[in-house]
């Protein structure tokens, strides 16, 4: 897969929202249909180059329809993965530690006003006031330790303590002035997870234990760690020329609230069940979650708190993906239907959320229309030629005729074929769901990929 963006690829207390949840029952049969149509998916997946294995849960209107283990949790050793094996879900995490911080506010022991240099004096932000509810829809303006190069490179083998890890934030520029911009930031889920460990009085993980994992008998969802010894764990795998490897070692202690947690696809549904229904934050506090946080320049971010607001095959859709080494993710709900998806792979080069498209069009009976790729023409080659710039990316993409074809190459990746599905809209060769769609004039077009879009403007 060849990104475009990226990411666009979280003292003692009472939760008294989950203290009345009643025990979770064993977990019922799987529908026998959407369990037939879910094994054909992963075995066509799965026989793919870079397979490995896969966790999927599936929902519908309350009910748990499918969840289940699929291929090899280990390969080197090939056990086979199953429903309880726990994968790394990356920024999914986010949605958990938003969540925990929102209980934290309904028990009025925070404010989403409340202030970073109240809440962790120890982390500079000289000139700038950044609060809470700017670490939580990422206007914090703080860089993000993941965009630190290759100086966080050298050290992602390493347990970091807190302030090894902000270290590599600190000092440097704020990317724009807290709540003036918008900019995917782990530094700021990783900072609310410190928060939520010093409001706890204890870890972000044993935090998290407390008051969500243990209340909603979430018994497979834990905080991973590379020293514990955690039964029925995937290992994660990169694919490299053409073969399986082992994924690149990361010191847990640096995901953090920011991307830390294991987990099932079922689990990570039955989570989204209880959580879009009101039993693990209040009414208001979910708004706040699922509401997309727009900015003074009237600009929609499409993100709310730990969670993204999208559409799928022109329906509402409520989701995060995460990505870590050797996993991908992606959990979704789609409001009007009430159905949710939840897949992870252990092996990067098979893509989560292209799976749950296609689980979720078989749940709900979507028939998707065939790709094209019909001929162009020299006058259409010839008009959308150019270099374009994406808004709000530091990245450009450079359109260019390549024989009777266009392709496109962005800032730092390599080219790849378009498509033309006729009109103005083509699709990338190397995943059919991503769009590009000119405008009119040709002095832009649209990026849709991932469930969000972006613009991009002719550069002159």
């Amino acid at each position: 897969m060849i990104p475009l963006l990226v990411p666009i690829a979280a003292g003692a207390w009472l939760a008294v929202a989950l203290q009345g949840a009643p025990a979770q029952p064993a977990a019922p049969p799987n529908d026998p249909t959407v369990e037939k149509q879910v094994d054909a998916i992963a075995a066509q997946v799965l026989a793919q180059p870079g397979g490995v294995g896969l966790s999927i849960g599936v929902a519908r209107k309350g009910k748990l329809l499918l969840a289940k283990g699929y291929g090899l949790a280990d390969a080197e050793f090939d056990v086979p993965a199953n429903a309880e094996t726990l994968f790394r879900i990356g920024s999914v995490t986010k949605q958990f530690t938003a969540a925990a911080i929102l209980l934290l506010v309904e028990q009025k022991k925070l404010s989403l006003d409340d202030t970073l240099d109240k809440l962790l004096p120890d982390f500079p932000t000289p000139g700038h006031t950044v609060t809470l509810r700017q670490l939580l829809n990422h206007t914090s303006g703080i860089p993000s330790y993941t965009e630190a190069g290759d100086e966080w490179v050298a050290k992602w083998p390493i347990e970091l303590s807190d302030a090894e890890l902000l270290a590599l934030s600190e000092g440097k520029p704020f990317d724009f002035e807290p709540g003036q911009g918008w900019k995917y930031n782990n530094t700021g889920y990783y900072l609310l997870g410190m928060i939520l460990a010093k409001e706890g009085g204890t870890t972000y993980g044993e935090h998290l234990e407390r008051v969500l994992f243990e209340p909603l008998h979430l018994q497979r969802t834990c905080y991973d760690s590379n020293h514990a010894l955690i039964k029925n764990r995937a290992q994660g795998y990169a694919f490299e020329d053409g073969h399986l490897a082992n994924d690149i070692y990361l010191g847990m202690r640096q995901p953090g609230g920011a991307g830390g947690l294991l987990s099932t696809g079922g689990e990570l549904v039955r989570w989204e069940m209880a959580l879009t229904s009101g039993k693990v934050v209040s009414p208001e506090s979910f708004a706040l979650m699922t509401t997309p946080t727009v900015l003074p320049s009237g600009k929609d971010t499409g993100y709310g708190f730990g969670l993204v607001m999208d559409e799928f095959e022109g329906r509402r859709r409520i989701q995060h993906e995460g990505g870590i080494f050797g996993f991908n993710s992606i959990l979704l709900w789609l409001p009007d239907d009430d159905v949710h998806v939840a897949v992870i792979s252990n092996g990067e080069e098979i893509v989560s959320g292209k799976i749950a498209d296609a689980i979720t069009c078989a749940v709900l009976g979507i028939e998707r229309a065939p790709v094209k790729d019909d001929p162009t023409t020299p006058e259409l080659r010839a008009r959308l030629a150019g270099t374009y710039h994406l808004e709000d990316t530091p990245m450009d993409a450079r359109v260019f005729e390549e024989g009777d074809r266009l392709e496109c190459q962005p800032t730092g990746q390599p080219a790849f074929g378009l498509k033309w599905q006729g009109g103005d809209e083509f699709r990338a060769d190397f995943d059919d769901s991503v769009r590009i769609v000119f405008d009119a004039d040709a002095n832009g077009f649209t990026l849709h990929q991932g469930g969000g879009k972006v613009h991009a403007g002719r550069v002159p």
